[in-house]
């Protein structure tokens, strides 16, 4: 394939400019942003703008998905680190030579690379894995029992994998923010915790719980956590600074979505509470559970990534489909004693149909040119840290069927 030429490779510089240091050491050495240079990113890449990835502190693999008869091959390569850090990339031979952007990397055949990077200071270093890997076409319906869990990489809380269709095949949740708050908590302290044989069958479920943050949630004036699963990215590292803005939600689909099933058994708190932990007299709690079809790219071919602010209200929205609530008549959400969804303690089958406000263009579907999302809370004004601790939400055997 033939690569970009020496002047757009100039560019590069000005694109990963760093910040200006600090004048001890700096002791990050984290990856910020990956790009891969090609003259023909469209041959390749289903988005000209999937050439180039953030990369949130907390992730450490790093994957481009590339057109199933599409192969990059030699290709140069780019990353933005923090101030100061060197990167080294790791030989066949199991040595490290020193890597410079614009240098060319070998990804061919879906070969992992392997980067460490050193901070400023030299005292700190993390590994890195670089992967190019080919698009595994959907079949279109999804299901999903959580028989399947495991402990994160810290040991601290539960995470579930899922299909390849997801960012990183797995369910997205809460629990890394709520590490933050409350980090002597044990793993079925957290609000997303697996159920051993709690299901509608017996099988193993999950549960949702809406928790109390603790001190440092009433510092930081986010007094509660709800219980969440969802597709898509938690930028855990500005889950302080805005919470919304930092879970991203959403994968691309290429199929047209017409309805959720999904088993359910709700619980809510003893009582309901606004952010400032103040008793919301007459009103109960809600759980939370809808699936959103949405563009994925703008008409000047930008991305367009739905977050926890605009999931409901998104102009590039093509369809969705929700658990009933109360909605104001300019549809924003109505606080109720008399929920109208009708969960109770006992488990049940609900199903929730897609409803589409515009037609589904079918060659930008199978471009990968929608995203798909589908979430799950304890608690449905949560992401605002309104609703009731305690509130308890139980999942299982989830199917999404598409047209």
């Amino acid at each position: 394939m033939r690569l970009k030429t020496f002047a757009a490779l100039a560019l590069t510089p000005l694109f990963f400019a760093s910040c200006i240091q600090d004048e001890e050491p700096n002791t990050e050495c984290d990856i910020e942003a990956v790009a891969l240079h090609l003259t023909s990113p469209s041959s390749c890449f289903f988005h000209d703008y999937d050439t180039l990835q953030t990369v949130i502190p907390a992730d450490s693999i790093i994957v481009f998905t590339i057109r199933s008869y599409a192969d990059v091959g030699l290709v140069p390569l780019s990353l933005r680190t923090t101030p100061g850090a060197t990167v080294y990339l790791l030989k066949e031979d199991g040595s490290e030579e020193l890597f410079q952007n614009g240098s060319l990397v070998d990804f061919s055949n879906e070969e992992i690379r392997w980067f460490r990077t050193v901070s400023e200071d030299k005292k700190w270093s993390r590994s890195y894995r670089i992967q190019v890997r080919h698009d595994k076409p959907s079949e279109g319906n999804l299901s999903f029992d959580f028989e399947d869990y495991r402990l994160d990489a810290t040991g601290k809380y539960y995470e579930w994998p899922a299909t390849e269709v997801f960012t990183d095949a797995m369910w997205k949740n809460g629990n890394p923010g709520f590490k933050i708050s409350k980090s002597s908590a044990q793993p079925m302290e957290y609000p997303s915790t697996p159920v051993v044989g709690g299901g509608p069958d017996g099988s193993n479920c999950v549960k949702l719980e809406t928790c109390d943050t603790g001190p440092f949630g009433k510092m930081v004036n986010m007094r509660l956590a709800s219980g969440s699963m969802f597709n898509g990215i938690f930028d855990v590292s500005n889950a302080i600074k805005d919470a919304l803005k930092a879970t991203l939600m959403g994968s691309p689909f290429t199929h047209k979505p017409e309805q959720l099933r999904i088993w359910l058994r709700y619980e809510p708190g003893s009582f309901f509470q606004d952010r400032s932990a103040m008793p919301v007299e007459g009103i109960v709690d809600e759980p939370d559970v809808y699936v959103v079809l949405y563009r994925n790219e703008d008409p000047l071919g930008n991305k367009v990534q739905i977050d926890g602010g605009d999931v409901m209200t998104n102009p590039f929205i093509v369809g969705k489909g929700r658990l009933p609530h109360h909605l104001n008549a300019d549809g924003s959400d109505q606080l109720s004693g008399n929920p109208i969804h009708g969960l109770t303690s006992e488990w049940q089958e609900i199903i929730i149909p897609v409803v589409y406000t515009e037609e589904v263009d079918e060659t930008i579907l199978k471009d990968k040119g929608y995203n798909l999302l589908i979430s799950i809370a304890s608690s449905w004004q949560g992401g605002y840290f309104q609703g009731a601790v305690g509130s308890k939400l139980f999942i299982d055997k989830l199917r999404l069927f598409c047209d």
